[in-house]
């Protein structure tokens, strides 16, 4: 008789060894479903997808929207959230439950009359045809650049009527930024004196550079210095008297962003100057 050619062959898995590895794996599915720091929410499918029912909730889902597991499993989503609609998240649902292709919801704004926040969703389809969708709630950090956007434009806001003309250089010298109050005193626009490429050289008065370089230089390497007076050469030629002042920039942790300089027209004053001088000598 033939020996039997068990060489090959595979050795059989009993149901109870099976049974043992489903629950471990459900055991560490629980623990991570429970843990992980997004809000994660698994929906069954009802109306051939066009209705999602609350079939699971994890812990962090019920911290970012205040409300608990037991509240909503087995509801409709949109009961509970009535604004899933217009947040445009519902036909994403339905989308990844026909195609089962994953989406990604950009970042946007979700609002009912319960709780309002930013969120961003990743939604995609289970074997089993549920939904589950993974997000998390960025309403800080949005409120954070918000705060930041409003605290620009506030800036932007101020500095651009500000009679004085304002100068943002950079650590290494450049130009960053400037108000309008630049064409009032030197008669160049903004894109006009970005442009320049030896600035401030190409608009101070030549008996002048020297003394101006000098202060620009000491400005860029961290100096603060205050009134420092110099002629302009107006885009028409005129010539004008100005006093810069300069202080150096520091973001929160201390690092250099450069320096602000403010550049103030003088020329009225310097007029009246020269005329009690000139009435001085005459009195003599």
């Amino acid at each position: 008789m033939a020996a039997k050619n068990t060489k090959n062959k595979k050795p059989r898995i009993s149901k109870r060894h099976l049974r043992k590895e489903l629950e471990e794996c459900e055991v560490k599915f629980q623990v991570l479903f429970d843990n992980v720091s997004s809000g994660v929410a698994i929906y069954e499918t009802k109306n051939d997808g066009q209705d999602f029912i609350f079939a699971d909730f994890n812990r962090a889902a019920e911290e970012i929207e205040h409300i608990k597991r037991d509240q909503l499993i087995g509801k409709n989503v949109k009961d509970v959230f009535p604004g899933v609609e217009k947040f445009g998240l519902l036909d994403v649902f339905r989308r990844v439950y026909k195609t089962g292709i994953p989406e990604h919801h950009p970042v946007s704004i979700y609002k009912d009359e319960r709780i309002a926040g930013w969120r961003e969703n990743y939604v995609y389809r289970l074997p089993s045809g549920q939904i589950v969708a993974v997000y998390d709630d960025i309403s800080a950090l949005k409120h954070s650049e918000l705060a930041a956007q409003m605290t620009d434009q506030c800036f932007r806001a101020i500095a651009d009527y500000t009679y004085d003309w304002e100068v943002w250089v950079s650590p290494t010298g450049r130009m960053l930024w400037t108000n309008p109050a630049v064409q009032r005193i030197t008669g160049y626009n903004v894109k006009e004196i970005m442009s320049m490429r030896n600035f401030p050289r190409e608009i101070v008065y030549e008996d002048d550079r020297e003394r101006i370089v000098k202060a620009f230089n000491s400005a860029v390497n961290g100096s603060i210095g205050n009134n420092v007076e110099f002629r302009i050469v107006r885009k028409s030629g005129e010539i004008l008297w100005a006093a810069m002042s300069w202080q150096p920039i520091y973001d929160t942790k201390g690092q250099t962003l450069g320096h602000r300089e403010s550049i103030r027209d003088i020329t009225q004053f310097k007029e009246a100057q020269l005329k009690l001088e000139q009435a001085l000598k005459s009195a003599v």
